[in-house]
Formats: structure tokens, C-alpha cells, sequence
């Protein structure tokens, strides 16, 4: 059996990564991934600062804005100034993203439930804890990225 974990996460990544993309395609969502994290995140908390975003879903500024910038040429999200800066954006998510975002969410938990499939309630309980003890050593508090 193959231990090489770094290895085998990346490919799981990668696997992962397909296989939602080719679901979203298959049920005509627009957004990838990554823009839904800010989709779902604008649901919950409407009228963000796009570094708050960023923060939210742990990734950087530029990353964030070229996201926005697809949404926002999607219909997704609308800019708006900063109270009292200008030169800062606060994002809003828009009816059709409220949409998008719910057609994303159905298909997660979809991807979910077939992630899950074949497995114990103990063996999934085991691999999230052993997710989360990954994400914790690679995290930027502990020296991670």
C-alpha cells in the first residue's frame, strides 16, 4: 500500500477537482469551485470586504479579485464602494448568484454523499480527523503555507 501521503492528497486533490468541475459542467453551473466558497460565503454574510473574503476562504487578494471579477461578468456578485473608502469594494451577492449558489450547494452535497459511499460512520470519522490534523500542521500558525 502506498504511503507516500503528500502524494496520494495531491492526487486526491486533483481527482476531486475533476470530478466537481465535471459535475458543475454537467449541470450547467457556470462558477467553479473556488468561486462558489465565495458565493456561499456572501449568502451567509452578504456585503463583504473582498479581503475578508480571502480570509474567509483562505485565499490571497489577487486571487480573490480575479474571482470577483468572474462573478461579477457572470451577474453573480455586484461591487459597490466602501463606505468612507473608495478605493475598497464591498461585494454583494446578486438573485442570480443566490441561484447559482443554491444549485451549487445541491450539487456538494451530491459529490458528498458519493464520497461517503462504502464507508463506515467510523472509518469517515477517523479520515476527517485525519484530514483536520493535516490541515492544522500545514497551517500558517504552526509553520504550514
Amino acid at each position: 500500500m502506498d504511503d507516500r501521503l503528500l502524494f496520494l492528497m495531491s492526487r486526491a486533490h486533483h481527482a476531486i477537482k475533476n470530478h466537481v468541475a465535471g459535475e458543475f459542467a454537467r449541470e450547467g453551473i457556470g462558477i467553479t469551485p473556488a468561486q462558489m466558497g465565495i458565493l456561499f460565503s456572501l449568502r451567509m454574510s452578504d456585503g463583504l470586504p473582498m479581503s475578508e473574503l480571502g480570509r474567509i476562504i483562505r485565499i490571497d487578494n489577487a486571487a480573490v479579485t480575479r474571482h470577483v471579477d468572474s462573478l461579477e461578468r457572470a451577474g453573480c456578485v455586484r461591487r459597490e464602494a466602501a463606505p468612507g473608502d473608495r478605493r475598497k469594494s464591498i461585494i454583494r451577492i446578486t438573485a442570480k448568484g443566490r441561484d447559482e449558489a443554491v444549485r451549487c450547494a445541491r450539487t456538494a452535497r451530491r459529490i458528498n454523499a458519493m464520497l461517503k459511499e462504502g464507508f463506515t460512520a467510523e472509518e469517515i470519522a477517523t479520515f476527517t480527523r485525519v484530514l483536520n490534523g493535516v490541515i492544522e500542521k500545514c497551517s500558517p500558525a504552526n509553520g504550514g503555507v
